[in-house]
């Protein structure tokens, strides 16, 4: 199971990406999709496999979002590139094996 991020500038940069990301899945993969509204800010897509995709804002609040993927927006600052977002992939086969993880982290992530 991965946890899948889309990071965004902004709430409604995300929410485009992770429909464009669901507008390209077989729909059959697709096991549920909560989806509130901008303000709200809550989307993800569930797939029967168990990855999870997240729309997210990228600010001081999305510390807490721990990733094997990411998608990236490429508006989105240096500081909160490095403090936000890159400090928080974790591998896919856990936390443990975190220090001993030898790949390039660029393999883990594209820019949109």
């Amino acid at each position: 199971m991965k946890n899948i991020i889309v990071y965004g500038s902004t709430t409604e940069k995300a929410f485009n990406k992770l429909q464009e990301l669901i507008d390209n899945m077989n729909q059959e993969d697709i096991k549920k999709v909560t989806k509130t509204s901008l303000n709200t800010g809550i989307f993800t897509i569930e797939l029967k496999s168990g990855d999870c995709y997240k729309a997210v804002r990228a600010s001081d609040n999305a510390r807490g979002y721990r990733w094997q993927y990411a998608y990236i927006d490429k508006d989105i600052s240096k500081e909160l590139l490095d403090h936000v977002v890159t400090s928080k992939f974790i591998p896919e086969y856990g936390i443990d094996d975190y220090w001993n993880f030898d790949r390039n982290l660029e393999d883990y992530y594209e820019w949109y």
